[in-house]
């Protein structure tokens, strides 16, 4: 679950399978996400969802048919127990066709003033963390480590 920096919701994804390895999960494809405002979405593919303890972002790999992309949330450390919770922090990066982009900066640049002096350095140094990972193909990002997961997926839960 996600929550904005006051405590309310943010999104809840349903649906979503812990997998052997703590702090990675399977989303199935079709999967309800209900935002805040009580509407919901879905995709098409399976994502898998990747949290670090002590980590200030969180990568959602998207195993499009057409190939893998990424939406990267940058947050405070999640809490990883039975369920997720992280506060997102709104500054995003998304890894579309291998190019990743920051995005949500405006949003990030209106809202930082409610955030903490420590939030904000560890926001726009986790932004620069995954921009330098997703250009280098390293960690999530690495080719074979959409492989490992589209074949555990496929293999677990078709």
């Amino acid at each position: 679950m996600s929550v904005h920096t006051d405590g309310s919701i943010h999104r809840t994804w349903l649906n979503v399978r812990k997998t052997v390895s703590r702090g990675i999960y399977l989303i199935s494809p079709k999967s309800p996400v209900l935002e805040s405002d009580g509407t919901s979405w879905s995709s098409d593919y399976p994502v898998v969802a990747f949290f670090w303890p002590r980590s200030f972002f969180q990568v959602f790999m998207l195993l499009k048919e057409t190939g893998t992309d990424y939406y990267c949330n940058v947050t405070l450390p999640p809490v990883i127990g039975n369920d997720v919770v992280f506060v997102d922090l709104d500054l995003d990066v998304v890894v579309t066709g291998g190019q990743a982009e920051v995005v949500d900066r405006r949003e990030f640049d209106e809202r930082k003033v409610a955030y903490q002096s420590e939030w904000i350095e560890n926001a726009q140094t986790a932004a620069t963390t995954l921009m330098s990972l997703a250009e280098n193909r390293w960690g999530p990002f690495h080719p074979a480590t959409a492989l490992r997961w589209r074949a555990l997926y496929h293999y677990q839960f078709n």
